[in-house]
């Protein structure tokens, strides 16, 4: 009969330590060991245990290290016998038995054979030693005294270590050293195997025994089917258990006579069925190999329990609301019994966790069929949720797996009727079901959501807005939560929209402000980055998901301002914009209000969206916005909108230019000015006409000028042919009075009123036509050239360097480089044509893999007809 240990193993927190480890040497060890005084805080009795035979054997080496009256070796003494009362408060008499493979500590229940944990090996070694004295148990009561185990620890620390395991006459020696020594605490060599097989063997021949009395017909009929009893005849089927068990104490020798003359001297004066109730729950559970007399009598009481109140529910005497509590009325009758007898094999008072477990074990003998009509009651909650757990397994897997609507609907329909029972009144019923929930959520993630049981999640949320108990609100949360996080998974979003609809329909008041924290975790930093992800990959977009986004237009657009930052963050641009739309006003009137923050980033995002997604806007905003930006922000917001096409954005954005042109940096004004001609705004004529004749203070730059006058031209400004004339004709004596460049413009301007134009760059211009497309965002205001050489230019500036121009016009050039530029970065540029040099501002537009394409934003008067001679020169 193999004894029983608890592997278990104790924290640090729960039993007193010594902090000792197997290294090389004992001497080490002890040298290291910290003694802690014993706590009676301690939640395992075999961890305290082990934590005893440790420092005992800590003791043994310190007997051998240090005599007698060693300060450090009283020390280490103390702390072991202290140990041991914590160990004999938990367990009196301490019993260990030793096997050559470590030490067990002999328990009273169905786990046999199993040795006391010791990862460390320091057992092991103890159990060698033990066995080399010739100790194969060993007994502590609560006589034991200091001194002792002083005696006990120096006698082992004596024995030759050439001992033989085992040997008869060194255990003869230790029944005559405790004689001698007078030991009382400390029994040696006591059997601990074969006392509880033979009480066991006694016990069941003597319940079997009884069969040979009078009642011989019952039991015969209690083998083919249990004995029909009621609750009184169960209950004192219960007390004769607890009679039949004897005594626990091992140093108490009972033979096997004894218990079968006790057992039939029982049996003959209780009644016949809980006799015969008895004899049914013996001829049925059957004694396992190595398992004492207490474990079994459990097992025994256990199955009693159960048959009963099985017979109980499926004769309909008992329904699955009263079960728990007939179980509960069972196990204190059982314990109630024990505890008034010699032995316990169970708790004095009501344990819910037994009850529980027992419970349990019920509902999972029951059948399927049986099973399926409870859950589908108003009782469902009484089934515990692992046995709900349990039965919806398969019915998901089969849906899941095999497509089986049938399994689906089962498994649904049990999911429904379980949920209801989040109305009651009752706070019980309520607790249960939401903390089942919780454990349901593997089998509910492939269930739910369906179209079938659209009411499910929102019945839960509605739940929870009523519920006005704090625990059930907490574990009803939690299961919002994860239903949230199913929804999303499985791209259910009118489910998810749906659950937070649901939310926020609750007060705004202190009462439900954890319901605004729920909304919070639900919409958490990964649900909604998930969502941001969602809306913008390259499929349909679902209808939904922008209604969940615009409840948050502040976190959306600094989701999509981080993405603009990427290194191809300008890529998904069309599907942001896309977004935009979708969402509508609550996105769109955020970015509007951050063109006037102060920070570069968030005005730069929103004049990125807002000129893709509604133009109008953003050109309406300028006059406010833009005089406190810097250039590079101006220079953004007017070539994103230059590039417009569509009419009525393009009239909006000159008018915008107009009122702005004044306070707009001078980077900016040549582009604004050109978009005035193009777009053919006639108000801004009589200010084009100032600047052309350079009466406009703070527009007097030759370039500024040359702008003006070729926008007139477009234009067919006929108000401007005087100016135009005086241009070109007026001289200072034999020169003329305004630069070449100036009267080159003037001259086209001419030509295009009077429509002739003066010049083949200009006719060429005139017949080309229009250009737009990813490449040219807008329509070409000069025509480009391939130049027949290639001319060499140099960048200048920090990322400076040699470059190629082989394609050029008056507005712009395509620069072929090694260096990577970005769309919007502005450098000097100087090129190279024979003994010319034109030098001349450029800002990158766009960028290839072959090279650059800049646009002129300021040159001199010079460089500008030395430009306009290389373009005719080309044309030729």
């Amino acid at each position: 009969m193999k004894i029983v240990a608890n592997t278990k193993a104790s924290s640090a927190e729960e039993v007193p330590v010594v902090d000792a480890t197997p290294v090389v040497s004992l001497r080490d060890e002890i040298s290291r060991a910290r003694v802690a005084p014993g706590r009676a805080t301690v939640s395992s009795g075999d961890a305290a245990a082990i934590s005893f035979l440790r420092q005992f054997r800590v003791l043994m080496g310190a007997a051998r290290l240090y005599q007698r009256n060693h300060p450090r070796l009283m020390e280490i003494l103390a702390s072991a016998e202290q140990q041991l009362r914590v160990v004999l408060a938990l367990q009196s008499p301490l019993v260990f038995a030793v096997e050559p493979n470590g030490i067990i500590l002999p328990h009273y229940d169905a786990k046999a054979g199993e040795l006391l944990n010791d990862p460390r090996g320091e057992l092991h070694a103890l159990a060698e030693e033990l066995l080399r004295s010739g100790i194969c148990s060993l007994l502590f009561t609560s006589q034991i005294n200091v001194g002792e185990l002083d005696l006990f620890a120096h006698e082992m620390s004596c024995v030759p270590r050439s001992a033989t395991p085992g040997d008869t006459s060194s255990r003869l020696a230790w029944d005559k050293w405790l004689r001698d020594h007078r030991v009382a605490g400390i029994r040696l060599n006591v059997p601990t195997e074969r006392r509880d097989s033979l009480l066991m063997a006694s016990l069941v021949s003597g319940v079997f025994a009884h069969d040979e009395a009078p009642q011989r017909a019952l039991h015969l009929r209690a083998k083919a089917a249990q004995p029909v009893a009621s609750l009184e005849q169960a209950s004192a089927a219960l007390r004769i258990l607890a009679k039949l068990a004897p005594a626990r104490d091992p140093e108490t020798q009972t033979s096997a006579e004894d218990i079968a003359r006790r057992t039939h001297s029982i049996l003959s004066v209780s009644d016949r069925v809980p006799v015969a109730l008895i004899v049914y729950g013996v001829s049925n559970v059957k004694p396992r190999e190595g398992e004492t007399l207490e474990p079994y009598l459990g097992r025994l009481a256990d199955a009693l329990m159960l048959a009963f109140v099985k017979q109980e529910f499926e004769a309909g005497r008992t329904t699955a609301l009263e079960l728990t509590p007939l179980v509960v009325r069972l196990d204190q009758v059982r314990n109630d019994a024990v505890n008034g007898g010699a032995i316990r094999f169970g708790s004095a008072q009501h344990d819910e966790t037994r009850v529980a477990a027992l419970c349990e074990r019920f509902w999972n003998t029951l059948p399927a069929r049986q099973k399926a009509k409870t859950l589908r009651s108003s009782h469902a909650w009484c089934v515990p949720a692992a046995v709900v757990a349990k039965f919806l397994e398969p019915l998901a897997l089969a849906f899941e797996k095999k497509k089986s609507e049938a399994a689906g609907r089962e498994g649904r329909a049990v999911l429904l009727a379980y949920t209801r029972s989040l109305e009651s009144e009752e706070g019980k019923e309520r607790r249960t079901v939401a903390s089942g929930l919780a454990e349901l959520a593997p089998q509910i993630e492939r269930l739910w959501p369906h179209p079938a049981i659209a009411d499910f999640g929102k019945g839960v949320v509605q739940a929870l807005l009523v519920e006005t108990s704090p625990g059930i609100a907490g574990l009803l949360s939690a299961v919002v939560e994860s239903l949230a996080r199913v929804s999303l998974i499985k791209h259910e979003y009118a489910e998810f929209e749906r659950i937070l609809e649901t939310l926020e329909l609750s007060p705004r008041d202190d009462e439900h402000a954890h319901i605004s924290t729920l909304v919070g975790r639900i919409l958490n930093d990964e649900q909604w980055l998930y969502l941001v992800e969602e809306a913008l990959a390259n499929r349909p977009l679902n209808p939904v998901i922008p209604r969940l986004l615009r409840r948050l237009p502040e976190r959306l657009i600094d989701r999509l301002a981080l993405l603009l930052t990427a290194a191809n963050g300008i890529d998904s641009l069309p599907a942001m914009v896309r977004l935009v739309h979708a969402t509508g006003e609550p996105v769109l009137g955020v970015l509007e209000a951050r063109l006037y923050e102060p920070r570069r980033q968030r005005i730069a995002t929103a004049i990125y969206l807002l000129a893709s997604s509604d133009p109008k806007r953003l050109a309406a905003a300028l006059p406010r916005a833009m005089p406190s930006w810097e250039w590079s922000l101006q220079d953004l917001a007017v070539s994103e909108l230059a590039r417009w096409t569509n009419p009525p954005v393009v009239a909006a954005s000159a008018k915008a230019f107009l009122s702005t042109l004044l306070e707009a940096h001078a980077m900016v004004i040549p582009c604004m000015i050109d978009h005035l001609g193009a777009a053919n705004e006639t108000s801004a004529i009589p200010l084009l006409l100032k600047v052309a004749a350079g009466e406009c203070l703070g527009l007097r730059d030759i370039y500024f000028r040359i702008k003006a006058v070729e926008a007139l031209g477009r234009m067919r400004a006929v108000q401007a042919t005087a100016l135009l004339l005086r241009i070109v004709r007026e001289r200072n004596g034999l020169a003329r009075s305004e630069p070449a460049a100036l009267r080159a413009a003037a001259e086209e301007a001419l030509g295009l009123l009077e429509d002739k134009p003066s010049s083949k760059r200009t006719r060429a211009v005139e017949k080309a036509p229009s250009k737009s497309g990813a490449a040219h965002g807008r329509p070409r205001r000069y025509l480009r050239v391939n130049l027949p050489t290639p001319l060499t230019a140099t960048i200048v500036g920090t990322h400076g360097g040699a470059a190629r121009v082989r394609t050029i016009s008056l507005g712009g050039a395509f620069l072929e480089s090694d260096r990577r530029h970005a769309v919007g970065e502005s450098f000097r540029v100087e090129v190279r044509a024979g003994l010319r040099r034109i030098q001349f501002t450029a800002v990158v537009r766009n960028v290839t893999t072959t090279g650059t394409g800049v646009e002129f934003v300021h040159m001199k008067h010079e460089d500008r007809e030395r430009l306009r001679r290389l373009v005719e020169q080309a044309l030729d």
